[in-house]
Formats: C-alpha cells, structure tokens, sequence
C-alpha cells in the first residue's frame, strides 16, 4: 500500500502539530509495511493508493482527479477555530453556508465547501469536531472519523519517570496570539506564581513576542526558548501543573506531553478544551478575562496543583494512531478490492 501526503503549508512557514502529526505517521506508517511519502506535484509519474489531504482539499475538482486515477481520498482535518464558536454563532453560519451554496456556487467552490461529499473518509482528532463539520458541512456520517493525535513511545516513557517536585506552572505553546502567552504571563505577575515558559513564536521580529519578551522578570514570568525534547520533559516532570489559555486547539501536542507527565490542567473554559476535557479529574477551566479576573484563579490553582503518579487522562502511542490510519486505509481499499 503507497500513501500520498498533500499538505497545503510548507513546515519553513508554520510549525506545530500539523507537522508533528504528518511526521510521526510517515514514520510510523513506514514500520507497519507502508509506503508514506509526500506529494510530489511535479511528478506526474508518481503512483499511490491513497491520497492523503492534511486539510481541506483545494476543491472538489481535485478529489474527483484523484478518483479518476484510482485513489481512495482521506482527509484529516482540524476545525479548531470554527468548533470553538458559539452555538450561536454556528448556527449563524450554518445559514450562511447554506444561503451561499444556493445562490453563489462558483464562489463556494472556490472554497471547496462542496468536497466533503466526495471524500472517502474525512478524520477528526475530535469527537466536538467532527460533529461541527456534520453540522456545517454535512460530511456524511459513514464517512467521518475520529483518530486522535499521540506521542513517541519514548516521550510517554520519559515523562513517566519521576522526579522531585519544582514551586512552578508550565506553559508549551508557540508564543502567539491565539495561545495567548501574554495574557497568561501577566495573570502570573499578578497572581505572584512562578510560570515557565516553552517554546517559540513563527518569527523573533513578531511584535507580540517583543511584548511577551517584555514580561520576563525570571521570578513569575520565566522563559526558557524552545528547548530540546530532553530538558522539556525535564521542565514537564518537574512542574506543579501545566497552564494553557489558548483561543482555539485540536488534539494540543504540549497538552498531551503534559498530561503524560500527569500534570493537572488549566484551561481556557471554550468549546476546544472544555467539550474535551471535562471529564478529567484534575483540571481547571477559566474564562478568558482580563488578567486581572484569571489571576487570582490560578494563584488558587497553582497553590493546590501537584503531579500525579499516573497519566491525567489515557492516551495512545503514535504507532497506536499510526495503526487506526491503516486499518482505515485498508477497509477503504478493501472496498474496492485492492490488495493492500
């Protein structure tokens, strides 16, 4: 079985868990026997059996090219941003879509709003996203799943040791604004709790990480860069709690590593973390107020958080993921009776 990857952002431009995941799938397809590779555009002598899109086909002409040629096409998407709306506010646009499909075609084509029916399988990492893009998108029911993102094997080992106790919170995330680093970094000055501070923004010119950098006092507001995998769990295991006031997520990596060192959570209280993980014991969701109303939350927060010997919820290995992919790629190839 050959798998091919299309992926509309290059990694040189945007790093995150895009790229963690195509990474880590093409690795690991790779030890189950398959062939992963990257699309080549180039190459019009490049074979496959699968077609692959990590996000929205460019439109539904493309998937149709693609079943021309004999590919069963799978999408995985994330509808971060859009899940994370109001009920309201989806609603809104559910009328909007369909308004402009009846009476603006060309234009929602260009948006490939039309290539959900035509996919063989559309994936989600999560269950509130998939049923928005049922919602908005009517993406079939037998054609949507859910396969959640997961970690190196070695990562959930590391994280798992233990280690003595440090008086600090963690926070993993690119320094931008839709993580809201600065707003958490100055509810942490407010609140006097010692925060730490990983990872990077898209560029160090970024105005917003000039004002992040501009809040470092190594007391409460700590920055130690983007790190390499070994001093991150370090930081992780050594945390009382991980603290993450992000607008919108899917399947969050740093949240993932935290909770494999068995951190206790603090959220923003929205759509992408509270319909995810509300049922986990030890986790805190807080509106995305002013500074001022979270601090003295977390101040409370950071007072009683302590690690806990186990994983804060269950989670999969990448080669566990890397087996639900396969397993989907062979019943969809099974379907028409190619021999993986």
């Amino acid at each position: 079985m050959r798998v091919l990857f299309s992926n509309n952002v290059p990694f040189f431009l945007a790093h995150g868990g895009t790229q963690t995941l195509i990474e880590s799938l093409m690795r690991e397809l790779s030890a189950l026997g398959v062939t992963a590779e990257p699309e080549r555009w180039w190459d019009e002598t490049q074979r496959g059996d699968v077609l692959h899109y990590f996000g929205r086909p460019p439109s539904a002409q493309h998937v149709r090219f693609a079943h021309e040629k004999g590919f069963k096409v799978v999408m995985t998407e994330s509808l971060d941003q859009t899940a994370s709306r109001s009920r309201a506010r989806l609603f809104a646009q559910r009328q909007v879509t369909r308004l402009a499909q009846a009476v603006l075609g060309g234009l929602t084509a260009r948006l490939a709003w039309d290539a959900y029916p035509e996919l063989d399988a559309a994936v989600y990492v999560v269950r509130h996203e998939l049923e928005t893009a049922r919602y908005l998108f009517d993406v079939p029911v037998d054609r949507g799943h859910i396969i959640p993102h997961g970690l190196d094997s070695e990562a959930l080992a590391a994280l798992a040791q233990p280690q003595a106790e440090g008086n600090y919170l963690v926070s993993v995330a690119t320094i931008a604004p839709r993580k809201n680093t600065v707003l958490l970094a100055r509810a942490a000055q407010l609140a006097g709790v010692p925060m730490v501070f990983l990872g990077k923004p898209y560029t160090e010119q970024d105005p917003y990480f000039q004002e992040f950098r501009a809040l470092i006092d190594n007391r409460n507001v700590r920055y130690a860069g983007f790190v390499s995998a070994e001093e991150k769990f370090h930081w992780l295991r050594g945390a009382r709690g991980f603290a993450l006031l992000s607008q919108f997520e899917t399947g969050c990596i740093a949240l993932l590593e935290a909770a494999a060192a068995g951190l206790p959570l603090f959220l923003s209280r929205l759509p992408w973390a509270t319909r995810v993980y509300s049922e986990t014991r030890e986790v805190e969701f807080v509106n995305l107020d002013a500074a001022e109303a979270i601090a003295p939350q977390l101040r409370v927060f950071h007072a009683r958080a302590h690690r806990a010997p186990r994983q804060t919820f269950p989670l999969l290995s990448w080669r566990e993921v890397a087996v639900q992919y396969c397993d989907l790629y062979q019943t969809l190839l099974s379907s028409v009776g190619v021999v993986p």
